[in-house]
């Protein structure tokens, strides 16, 4: 989980990504220009493929600020992703925690929260490398409207959060020295827009991106399970295996407060 970022912090969070932006950066390219991975065109696609290579589970938490996170035990790392929040969301913590899981050697404990702030820090900021490369430009070849209409329809062609848009723009903003835009980042970055899914349709734009998806799946794993029983049915371990899973799903309920599924 990262920090909260406001108008009053954004400065200080845009230092740090300059500080970790070209480690980070290699990295994101490093898998962009891998074919063995880059099997779809849809980011926000590949990011639940890989993530389902390492036994994805994906299900309902009922904390706004909980996003994911990458479950430890018994040497297996498996990530959570809370699809109680928008999809857009999601797709930006599927990013999020593929870096703690490739790239990430410092955080793993148990269950990873704010175990190292540097190393959450390169991992928004490798989610914002992988999804909004090139929203710069796009910002800045759309017609004139309103502002906050110009980010909704960023946040729908790159499929990322309302924040994370502002961010990278705001990034670009310092770079460029741009304080107009600067200016009007700030004053929009703490906005709460409750009726953002409407604000969406006005638009024209597919606003499910903008709301929850409550997918509740455990499959991955379960089908790795039958898999294994179907090739060699006699080996005693896969009541291990079933085990296994059922306690790692009662454990994430009880960390998290889930009780629903």
């Amino acid at each position: 989980m990262s920090e909260r970022i406001t108008a009053s912090n954004v400065d200080f969070v845009i230092q740090k990504n300059h500080e970790i932006g070209k480690e980070v950066a290699a990295q994101a390219l490093r898998l962009q220009t891998n074919p063995s991975v880059m099997k779809v065109s849809s980011m926000p696609q590949l990011a639940l493929l890989i993530l389902r290579g390492f036994g994805l589970i994906q299900m309902p938490i009922e904390d706004k600020y909980w996003s994911g996170a990458i479950y430890v035990k018994d040497g297996k790392r498996i990530p959570v992703i809370n699809t109680a929040l928008p999809r857009a969301n999601q797709y930006f913590a599927a990013w999020h925690e593929i870096y703690h899981l490739i790239f990430d050697e410092v955080s793993f404990d148990h269950f990873i929260e704010n175990d190292s702030m540097v190393e959450e820090r390169k991992a928004e900021y490798f989610a914002a490398c992988m999804l909004l490369s090139g929203v710069d430009r796009y910002y800045a070849e759309l017609p004139p409207m309103e502002f906050i209409s110009k980010i909704l329809y960023c946040m729908s062609v790159f499929q990322a959060p309302y924040k994370a848009v502002l961010i990278s723009l705001y990034e670009d903003a310092v770079r460029r020295e741009n304080e107009k835009l600067k200016n009007q980042i700030k004053e929009v970055l703490d906005l709460k827009i409750e009726d953002m899914s409407e604000r969406f349709r006005r638009l024209g734009l597919d606003d499910s991106l903008v709301l929850p998806s409550f997918v509740i799946d455990t499959s991955y794993l379960q089908e790795q399970i039958e898999k294994k029983k179907a090739a060699d049915p006699e080996l005693k371990y896969h009541g291990d295996n079933e085990e296994f899973l059922k306690r790692i799903t009662g454990e994430i309920r009880m960390i998290t407060g889930v009780n629903r599924w």
